[in-house]
C-alpha cells in the first residue's frame, strides 16, 4: 500500500526535525569550543601544550557533531527526494 501524502509529509518532518537536533548538538559543542578558545586567549600565562589538548579534543567533539550534521542532512535530502 502506498504512502499517503501526509506520511510523506510526516517523515520529512521527522527528518528536517533530526537535522534540527543534530545541528542543536554541533552548535552546543561549537560554543564550547569556542569558550575555550577565549579562555585560552584571555590567559596571563603561556599556554600549555596539555591545555592544547583539551582544546583538540572539543575540536574533535565538534567535528564528530558536525559529520553527524551532515549525514541527517543528507538522509534528509534523500527522503525528501525520494517523494519528488
Amino acid at each position: 500500500m502506498a504512502e499517503s501524502f501526509a506520511q510523506r509529509r510526516n517523515a520529512v518532518n521527522r527528518a528536517i526535525r533530526q537535522v534540527r537536533k543534530a545541528y542543536r548538538q554541533a552548535d552546543s559543542l561549537g560554543e564550547t569550543l569556542e569558550r575555550e578558545l577565549d579562555r585560552l586567549i584571555d590567559r596571563k600565562t603561556i599556554v600549555s601544550p596539555e591545555s592544547l589538548r583539551t582544546l583538540y579534543q572539543k575540536y574533535d567533539a565538534y567535528l564528530n557533531a558536525a559529520a553527524q550534521l551532515q549525514r541527517s542532512l543528507t538522509a534528509a535530502i534523500q527522503l525528501a527526494t525520494s517523494y519528488a
